[in-house]
């Protein structure tokens, strides 16, 4: 990427982040089946023997997840040198509960049902510094879509985009407005 704040041309003058919130489908896993599934939730009748099989899918679902190239590499870094880490996502808590599986080096998860509102209102970016008893300044976020990027801005968090999650329609506003445009998960390991 040519974004001058790229990590990969500023790495002299990198800046170093206490703690880290990450987002959740299309940066730390690869959640392409769960979407579809949300995205037809949305056509079905609510209550409706569809909608409740739908969601027996979306519970189910959770075993498609795939974590990206690199992220594991990121996520035992963070286990190994306690970096606090907060997970903040649209999704709704009977989602984030099954997250327990892949036991992630979290400190706390934010999800849609936790701070009032939801992704791109940065009332979920608040909640997720006072988990982490941090000042905005000292904490990175790493999404890949818009409403993460609003978010963060609207906290005074600064964002660092996950390009290896990013929908072709939404690229080239986030290359332009994000922080720091990574092309893999192990170049977040720079910023800690």
């Amino acid at each position: 990427m040519n974004n001058p704040n790229s990590i990969n041309t500023m790495t002299n003058t990198m800046k170093k982040y206490e703690a880290i919130i990450f987002d959740l489908d299309g940066t730390l896993y690869e959640t392409t089946y769960t979407n579809m599934l949300l995205k037809q939730l949305k056509t079905v009748k609510r209550m409706s023997p569809e909608w409740h099989q739908l969601w027996k899918d979306i519970d189910k679902s959770i075993e498609t997840y795939r974590e990206f190239d690199g992220v594991a590499d990121v996520l035992n870094y963070i286990r190994e040198n306690d970096v606090k880490a907060v997970l903040v996502t649209g999704a709704v808590k009977r989602r984030t509960n099954k997250l327990k599986r892949f036991n992630l080096p979290l400190v706390g998860i934010v999800s849609r049902n936790d701070a009032g509102h939801k992704k791109p209102h940065p009332a979920p970016m608040l909640r997720a510094l006072e988990i982490l008893g941090c000042d905005a300044s000292k904490v990175l976020s790493i999404g890949n879509q818009v409403i993460d990027l609003q978010a963060s801005k609207a906290a005074g968090i600064d964002f660092a985009l996950a390009t290896w999650g990013v929908g072709e329609h939404e690229r080239e506003q986030l290359v332009k407005e994000s922080d720091y445009v990574l092309e893999n998960p192990r170049e977040i390991l720079g910023f800690l």
